[in-house]
């Protein structure tokens, strides 16, 4: 938070537990400055905005009844510490109207420049049996807002499982516990909430490809200890159990995924793919399913074959960049896909490379297609491709371990191709040139687009090991890059902020910057977080 460029990309700050001092002021000028919203579950952070609240009680394991709007007695669990207004007396000495009571109506709370704001508070709901606060609003205007729960409304019942007497009374509470968390994000806090969450229904995955390849795949995952004698193999948190003729397939879960290898999905036409598909390697060996956990899942954790490749048409649990969620609406073309590179190759003596490789293969499989030459798609650097140099397409990740002088490179990729949501989508953009250049350009089939992609990747493998060099591949990726010459700010660990211009990319595709003087830097992307398009460079903190 304190080197994260999050202002301006944030609806929303979840803060739980206890809050360094060091953060709390980040938060509340997040509030003052920027009109943000913030939801404090459960912490300290309560005091830094109403000094008044100071004060604590421990109270372990507390069961207790709130009521907030038109939900009444409804049995919650409190915080370990109850924070209240004034110090309480015990044996129930204390005035029950009190701690309501003498809760002020406004505070004054200065942001960083020392300027005073006057906030509004307000009780939102309150627990029965001493009368402290549950929920607290304090409020800037319509938009700077911060919620403040002492009870956790963000904890399912099965986190108490132990506590059985807790647990069964909170299972009952929890579809008021959840309409209250959803009332609190939409009505007070005016997020877009979509309530309720439809059970997954995993599917059969298909094995696509020529059979006498898919065979040699099958025999040396057995030679090599991957797959079993009944043709199942482990990969990470799902098994994947390969299905012959006449093998009736277990019923696919978040856990196990059912592969037929002599069938062929009605929602993925193979005849489109292998049609345009044009590689040697890079896509032949397929896995399809329309739903499953995470294709990252399978690829990272056995070592397959040069170009094997996992297409879901929608994941549970997509991976992103940093441990990140990578969200994966229906409509998003999502692949993951595994490299073999060898290390005395040109790509392999710069492995960093290979997410500039992919990220320029995406944009160009679709920016090279006739009549689409105009679209304003591009790479932001390291790992992200943008429309209209604001709105996010889609990310690379990669992953790579080394066996015997070969990297084992594991690449996740997905773009919004159709869903217009969160951001925009890749057909939105083409329907908005046909309406400006009166034209009737076709959508981009999920097929064709995969198709291309690969075909593009192995173009640019191609390209770059038969020169031995990057001289033809530069200035390829130049002309989809966003940064060139681009003025940029670097702060330094010690707080320093020094002005740059961006040059390009090294060999090994990390940054090239021209300090004030004349002097060329080079930024690595996993020392630092980046706001490229804001200009900004920030180390990132030790979590130690």
């Amino acid at each position: 938070m304190h080197t994260t460029p999050w202002l301006s990309q944030t609806c929303l700050v979840i803060v739980h537990g206890n809050v360094p001092p060091s953060f709390t002021e980040g938060i509340t000028n997040y509030v003052l400055e920027s009109n943000g919203s913030v939801l404090c579950l459960c912490s300290d952070y309560l005091g830094s905005v109403l000094p008044m609240f100071h004060t604590a009680e421990v109270r372990p394991n507390e069961l207790v009844q709130c009521s907030y709007k038109s939900w009444k007695h409804v049995p919650l669990m409190h915080h370990l510490f109850c924070y209240q207004p004034s110090p309480s007396i015990p044996q129930f000495s204390h005035d029950e109207q009190t701690s309501l009571s003498v809760i002020p109506d406004s505070v004054e709370v200065k942001d960083s420049k020392g300027n005073s704001h006057k906030l509004k508070v307000e009780v939102l709901g309150a627990e029965e049996t001493w009368q402290t606060p549950s929920l607290l609003l304090v409020s800037l205007n319509d938009s700077a807002k911060m919620v403040f729960s002492q009870v956790h409304l963000e904890v399912d019942p099965e986190h108490f499982e132990s506590d059985v007497s807790n647990r069964d009374a909170l299972v009952k509470s929890n579809k008021a516990r959840l309409e209250i968390l959803l009332d609190v994000l939409g009505n007070v806090l005016g997020l877009e909430c979509i309530s309720g969450q439809k059970e997954v229904d995993y599917s059969l995955a298909y094995f696509l490809g020529n059979h006498e390849v898919k065979q040699d795949l099958l025999d040396k995952l057995k030679n090599d200890g991957f797959l079993e004698s009944n043709l199942s193999l482990k990969a990470g948190r799902i098994t994947l159990k390969f299905c012959g003729k006449g093998v009736s397939p277990p019923p696919a879960t978040s856990s196990v995924l059912p592969v037929l290898m002599h069938a062929c999905p009605q929602t993925f036409s193979t005849f489109d793919y292998f049609e345009n598909l044009k590689t040697e390697k890079i896509g032949r060996l397929v896995i399809f399913s329309d739903v499953l956990t995470s294709s990252m899942d399978i690829v990272q954790n056995v070592n397959f074959c040069h170009g094997f490749t996992v297409i879901p048409y929608y994941q549970t649990k997509g991976k992103g960049r940093g441990g990140n969620t990578w969200l994966s609406p229906k409509g998003c073309a999502m692949f993951s896909i595994q490299i073999h590179v060898p290390l005395n190759s040109v790509v392999g003596r710069h492995l960093p490379l290979l997410q500039h490789v992919v990220s320029l293969a995406i944009v160009t499989s679709i920016c090279q297609l006739p009549g689409l030459e105009g679209l304003d798609i591009g790479v932001k650097w390291p790992n992200d491709i943008y429309a209209n140099k604001k709105h996010k397409l889609g990310g690379v990740l990669v992953t790579s371990t080394v066996i015997n002088n070969t990297a084992i490179c594991n690449i996740g990729c997905g773009l919004n191709l159709k869903n217009e949501e969160p951001t925009v989508c890749v057909h939105e953009l083409i329907k908005r040139m046909n309406k400006q250049l009166s034209t009737n350009l076709e959508p981009i089939s999920y097929e064709k687009y995969f198709a291309n992609v690969f075909n593009k990747i192995e173009e640019m493998f191609n390209l770059i090991e038969s020169t031995g060099n990057l001289d033809n591949f530069l200035p390829i990726y130049y002309n989809y890059w966003l940064h060139s010459d681009a003025d940029v700010e670097i702060r330094t660990t010690d707080g320093e902020s020094k002005n740059a211009k961006v040059k390009g990319i090294d060999s090994s595709g990390y940054l090239l910057v021209e300090l004030p003087g004349g002097v060329e830097t080079v930024v690595h992307p996993d020392g630092n977080t980046f706001d490229m398009l804001a200009g900004l460079i920030v180390p990132k903190f030790s979590s130690s």
